[in-house]
This record gives C-alpha cells, sequence and structure tokens, in this order.
C-alpha cells in the first residue's frame, strides 16, 4: 500500500503506523519512502508493503492507497489495481503552477478512480480532527478510515498508535482515529 501527501501532512508518521500494526499482526513489512521536496510542500510517498513473506518495499500497483491531499490522491490512482480503494482527505494545497494560474486544480478524481474501477473513500480528514482538537490529527482520522478496508486487528491499531506516537498525544489520535473509522459507511467495510 502507498501513503501521499505534502510535506508536513504526517506522512511518514501514518506509515510507521501502519506499519507497526502489520508487524503486531505477525506480518513481515518492508517500507521505503520518497520525500523529494518535502520540507517545501513538496510530494511525499512512502510505500508500506506486508504479508506472510515480503522480500522488497518496492510495489508497482498497491491495493490500497491513503491520500492525505486530493492531488496527491489523483495522481495515485495510477498506482492502483482494479479494486482497489483510495482513501482521500478532501484537503486541497495548491501547488505553484496552479497558484501562478498556469494550470487548474484537477476536478477530476471521482472520474479516475471510477475508470480505474476504485473504490473511493473521502473524508473531510481536518474537520474530522478539528473535533478531537487538532488538525494535525488529519493523517490519523484517514488511518482510522483504511481502517475498514485493511486487514489489521483492533489491537493492532491501537498497539501500534501507542508504540510509534509520543505518550501526550495518543489519546487524541485515538478519538481521530475512530472517527475516521465511523465515517466510512457499512457498505464499504471490508467483509
Amino acid at each position: 500500500m502507498s501513503l501521499v501527501g505534502v510535506g508536513g501532512q504526517g506522512v511518514l508518521l501514518a506509515a510507521a503506523v501502519l506499519a507497526q500494526a502489520a508487524l503486531l499482526d505477525g506480518l513481515d513489512v518492508k517500507a521505503s519512502e520518497v520525500k523529494g521536496m518535502a520540507q517545501r510542500g513538496g510530494s511525499v510517498l512512502s510505500t508500506v508493503r506486508f504479508g506472510a513473506a515480503v522480500f522488497s518495499p518496492v510495489a508497482t500497483h498497491v491495493e490500497v492507497v491513503i491520500a492525505m491531499e486530493l492531488l496527491e490522491g489523483r495522481r495515485a490512482v495510477p498506482l492502483l489495481v482494479s479494486g482497489g480503494a483510495l482513501v482521500c482527505a478532501t484537503t486541497r494545497i495548491s501547488p505553484g503552477c496552479v497558484l501562478r494560474r498556469e494550470a487548474e486544480y484537477p476536478e477530476d478524481i471521482a472520474a479516475a478512480a471510477a475508470k480505474r474501477r476504485v473504490r473511493l473513500l473521502e473524508v473531510d480528514a481536518e474537520r474530522l480532527a478539528a473535533r478531537v482538537g487538532t488538525v494535525r490529527a488529519a493523517n490519523t482520522v484517514l488511518l482510522g478510515v483504511a481502517s475498514a478496508v485493511l486487514p489489521f486487528t483492533d489491537a493492532a491499531w491501537n498497539g501500534a498508535l501507542q508504540a510509534v506516537l509520543p505518550s501526550k498525544i495518543v489519546e487524541i489520535n485515538r478519538r481521530a482515529f475512530q472517527l475516521g473509522r465511523d465515517a466510512v459507511p457499512a457498505t464499504e467495510v471490508r467483509k
């Protein structure tokens, strides 16, 4: 699976939580990241592969993408296999070319997902995170949404949050995770 966003959105932290959840459920895990100009708001991509035996963090196609920003989610649609899931925040961070009016912000994420036969789970992660007191927990809201389509147990998710996050923010992030999970319609939950 892949996680995408821009620098400062907590992509790498979310990937660490996800990898820890897989480990706590007894799976082999390999992870990689591409940060580019992340410190200046550039694209960030992290790939986390898990299973009985994983030999490389590299994946050409994935079953799930968590996108912390709408344009990055749109860019990640080609990474998904048919039948995959795109968990995408509605957050918009316009790149320079859009700010300079050289290009328009793409509005076709739903069409792109449908064309690829990908389930799109869009959520206003920042709004939900604000309900727990900080929009910085938007990444954890998205993990909660993704938990509906990922195979990890509740114990693994809780243990991963506890293991990866500083103790002073664990409870806020647990609440953010639950808000994300509760935002997923029952029809979208993995069986």
